[in-house]
């Protein structure tokens, strides 16, 4: 795991044996904090929203109020949840992670 810019990069596996760590091996239970909002999310709130493409890994680098339903939120507001994604203009994610040749960014892990 290495630090610089804001920005934790880690292995596929460091981040996998950290979400173990945290929370146990199963993955939909694993939180994680939107970077705009600060919305803590798993992966089993998403399943209500698979009809609209969602799938578990979404809850990593989606806020899930671009799914609920409820009044859109900007990103920009602070209220929770937003409508952050990290495949949008701006990435505000703090985690990289690193699987072979390809990167993915992620939400933090909610540590508390």
């Amino acid at each position: 795991m290495t630090e610089g810019k804001g920005i934790i990069t880690m292995t596929k596996e460091e981040w996998w044996a950290r979400g173990i760590e945290l929370f146990g091996a199963d993955l939909l239970k694993w939180r994680f904090v939107c970077p705009c909002c600060g919305n803590i999310q798993t992966p089993e709130d998403f399943r209500p929203y698979k009809d609209k493409g969602v799938t578990p890994d979404t809850a990593w680098f989606n806020c899930i109020g671009r799914y609920d339903g409820h009044e859109a939120v900007s990103i920009f507001s602070k209220k929770s949840p937003c409508n952050y994604t990290s495949g949008g203009l701006f990435c505000f994610n703090p985690i990289k992670v690193v699987d072979g040749e390809k990167e993915h960014m992620a939400f933090a892990f909610d540590e508390e």
